[in-house]
């Protein structure tokens, strides 16, 4: 959504790692398979970072350039591994669409937009690189804080 929106982010649309759609699917085949009625509102913490990423977005590409990285890359790798535990033990094996890259093989996929993060950060003074880099412990702090909602409610 953020890519669509700013211009200088066009170099991340398209690149085939985009998740919303295949999450769409997942989450309404839950739904049905689970007989869930309602999907839960976001929650705080997710509502939190989602304005921040934007703020960020609009305010210093290098910084949110961090998160898409972060969450695109280390997620991507873990994510795989999760899903594919996730599917045996709970899903009947089932794989969700998440989990499926049907634009091509996701190492090439994210080869390739290594390739357009990097092209965009050879423009970067050497201080945006920097508040690139101090921005990792934000990315965690806020990447950890939606780990809250794999706790049942009671928990949280």
């Amino acid at each position: 959504e953020l890519a669509k929106q700013n211009p200088k982010l066009n170099s991340l649309q398209n690149t085939g790692l985009e998740r919303s759609e295949a999450l769409k699917v997942d989450i309404e085949w839950i739904k049905k398979t689970y007989s869930i009625p309602q999907v839960p509102a976001v929650g705080p913490n997710g509502v939190a970072y989602a304005t921040f990423l934007k703020q960020m977005a609009a305010e210093s590409i290098p910084k949110f350039i961090c998160h898409y990285y972060n969450h695109y890359f280390a997620h991507t790798a873990g994510g795989r591994m999760i899903g594919k535990r996730l599917s045996d033990k709970l899903l009947n094996g089932e794989v969700l669409q998440f989990y499926q890259w049907s634009q091509g093989d996701v190492k090439q996929l994210l080869d390739d937009t290594r390739q357009r993060i990097d092209l965009m950060a050879e423009a970067w003074s050497t201080q945006e690189k920097q508040d690139c880099l101090e921005e990792t412990m934000a990315c965690f702090k806020y990447g950890g804080s939606l780990m809250v909602y794999m706790k049942p409610p009671a928990m949280r």
